[in-house]
């Protein structure tokens, strides 16, 4: 593996939302040495970095690290040589998200060596982690740690080459207090139990991650918690008093799993463990290797929901073990996902009908996340350059990128694309793709085919707005959702037969439909339905007071754009009992540029901030500076907060943007 990624890390291009320079050194391997210290939320570590280069300067990502020592040592035979104290020095910080560049001298005369630097993690500006206290806990008694390092945040975490691009493999030893476990995105090599200096009780938890990932993949929870096995290969984790529901919700994953290696190639991660975290985590699912990480909004008691599994498993081959070898290139992570994820979905539920209804799905949201960002974040390969990941972060790489895979599977055939999707896997497995690569092995693949050579490639991976092909979605399955829209929005503008369906046989796929096609046609229309309609169905379908997330913030999005004022206390509780970005954003959106909620849209924001993990509590800051000019408001109040919040989340470079809205 690591012999792959030398190969073509040398001749890499630099990737400018990192300090490094891996063409001249480059790490293969981290060993990280922590002690989590709860009462002062930090970790005091030791990260030991093998090191491989022809230029003795090494270049790290560092942000918000207070660095104690740095010290060096040749590698002789497979052993390490004596340490000797090394040169360092960091660059001035000149965007917050990028940190800081660490540069150190190497020794002369060799190639590989071992960087050893000891280090404490900031209290509150590791942006990669979030200290609950007990009360944020399903518990309410211990208080929990967890990291989410997706795009560019594992630089607050440990000194790395913070950019997927260099793949690593590690090992881990991590102390933490007696009553916790810590898990890891690597397999378990044991634990040990002992006192501390002062007589307090500590486990010693040992990790080990043989397949190469890049830093954004490292990922540390430390909580009360317990798991409930469901194969030989995969458990369920959770906190003891969520435990059973998740582990009931997500039964299915190895049969996720099988399916999913009968399409790709055999599963190389040894474990596939999930974690349901509390409700703070700010994504629906992180594909943290061995050990998936899930937001409790996926708990809706039917399984309904679990289709995000699915997504995380098939990220197992496509992003982590084919990963994108910079952010631009995106869309190869999370649209060959999305592909895999809906082949899984539709053989699971035994009709290849459910692979178009679930993309019909979306496209609604990739329409959406169009109209709503720049030209060049619609693109599916945007220009980045050193601007934040973050800050591009939306559908268009899960749903373009998934109908340019689509459109192609049209052109071969099913069968046929289906053994191209493994040969892809196979040949770049353990190391990176770009957009022009994926481009050249497709052409490669399928030389002498019209349909393939045909493909205007320059125009779906440089242009932005909406795929330039109608993907031609069966949509014999949602034909009943749509046409019970169309009967509202008739309803609507004449006020006269109140359409009598009921849908509490409905599945939550086709409630769903039915919920996007109003919102796309209202949106299409430029109008919203009259409060009498929307009291209407409540009344009939009681939609308020749904379990189901993604049911919940549908609505509650309709009943805003209708100004609804008897949503406020239901969409005010949504957005402060979960922090879901997919969730929160769009509906603190919603209601700032409401009448009805525009009053408290900010000040709830500001009461609950610190429930917000620090990427969650940024990018919510940011949108309450976004939109037209008009509609913005609280100007003052937003300039003060957003510094003070975004300095203590560790996220400052707000502070300049609160100035000059982003376009």
């Amino acid at each position: 593996h690591h012999l792959q990624l030398a190969a073509q890390t040398m001749t890499a291009t630099d990737d400018a939302s990192s300090h490094a320079r891996p063409n001249e050194a480059r790490i293969t391997h981290l060993h990280w040495d922590a002690t989590l210290n709860f009462d002062a939320q930090t970790i005091a570590a030791t990260a030991k970095l093998t090191v491989h280069y022809t230029t003795p300067k090494l270049r790290l990502d560092v942000k918000h690290l207070a660095v104690r020592s740095v010290h060096c040592s040749l590698l002789d035979d497979s052993k390490e040589e004596a340490e000797a104290e090394a040169v360092y020095k960091f660059e001035p910080l000149t965007k917050e998200h990028l940190g800081q560049c660490m540069e150190i001298t190497l020794p002369t005369g060799s190639e590989e060596c071992v960087v050893t630097i000891v280090y404490e993690t900031s209290k509150d500006l590791c942006s990669a982690a979030q200290w609950l206290p007990p009360e944020q806990t399903a518990g309410r008694v211990y208080p929990y740690f967890f990291t989410q390092c997706q795009a560019i945040h594992a630089r607050s975490l440990v000194p790395c080459q913070d950019c997927p691009g260099v793949k690593i493999t590690y090992t881990a030893s991590v102390t933490v207090p007696s009553w916790a476990t810590c898990l890891m995105s690597a397999l378990s090599t044991g634990s040990e139990s002992s006192l501390d200096e002062r007589g307090v009780g500590r486990t010693i938890f040992r990790f080990e991650q043989t397949v190469p990932v890049p830093a954004y993949l490292i990922a540390v929870v430390v909580g009360d918690l317990e798991s409930r096995r469901i194969s030989s290969r995969c458990c369920i984790w959770s906190e003891p008093s969520v435990v059973e529901a998740a582990a009931f919700e997500f039964s299915q994953t190895e049969e996720f799993l099988q399916i999913a290696e009968s399409l790709t190639l055999p599963y190389k991660w040894g474990r596939y463990d999930v974690l349901c975290l509390p409700s703070s985590f700010p994504y629906g699912g992180m594909e943290n290797p061995c050990l998936t990480f899930v937001t409790p909004t996926l708990l809706a008691g039917d399984k309904s929901l679990a289709s995000v599994i699915a997504h995380e498993i098939a990220h197992s081959w496509t992003g982590n073990l084919v990963t994108n070898k910079t952010w631009e290139h995106f869309w190869l992570n999370e649209g060959w996902t999305v592909w895999l994820e809906r082949k899984i979905v539709s053989r699971i539920e035994g009709d290849d009908r459910i692979f178009d209804f679930r993309a019909i799905g979306g496209w609604e949201s990739l329409k959406e996340s169009v109209a709503q960002v720049p030209e060049n974040y619609s693109r599916l390969v945007p220009t980045l350059g050193d601007d934040d990941p973050d800050e591009a972060y939306s559908s268009v790489p899960y749903e373009k990128g998934f109908c340019l895979l689509h459109c192609l599977e049209k052109r071969v055939g099913k069968e046929r694309f289906g053994h191209f999707a493994k040969a892809y896997l196979d040949r770049f497995k353990f190391v990176t793709c770009t957009s022009e690569e994926f481009r050249a092995f497709v052409n490669e693949y399928f030389k002498g085919e019209p349909l393939i050579e045909s493909f205007d490639w320059d125009t779906w991976l440089y242009k932005g707005g909406m795929p330039i092909e109608d993907p031609g979605f069966d949509r014999s399955l949602t034909n009943s959702a749509e046409d019970l829209a169309n009967a509202w929005m008739t309803y609507d503008a004449n006020e006269i037969d109140v359409p009598d369906v009921s849908i509490s046989t409905w599945s939550t796929g086709l409630v769903l439909c039915f919920l996007d096609t109003l919102l796309s046609n209202l949106d299409a229309k430029e109008k919203s339905l009259s409060v009498s309609t929307i009291a209407e169905m409540e009344g009939m379908y009681r939609m308020s007071s749904s379990g189901n997330s993604e049911i919940l913030l549908r609505w509650c999005k309709l009943c805003i754009k209708s100004e609804y004022k008897q949503i406020l206390p239901v969409v005010l509780r949504f957005i402060t009992s979960q922090g879901r970005m997919k969730f929160v954003r769009p509906l603190y959106k919603a209601l700032n540029f409401s009448k009805i909620g525009n009053q408290v849209a900010f000040s709830t924001f500001k009461e609950n901030a610190q429930f917000y993990h620090p990427i969650a509590r940024k990018m919510i800051a940011c949108d309450f500076k976004s939109g037209p000019e008009e509609v913005v408001t609280k100007e003052k109040r937003a300039d003060s907060f957003v510094r003070t919040a975004m300095i203590v989340g560790g996220v400052a470079f707000i502070a300049a943007l609160v100035f000059t809205r982003r376009k």
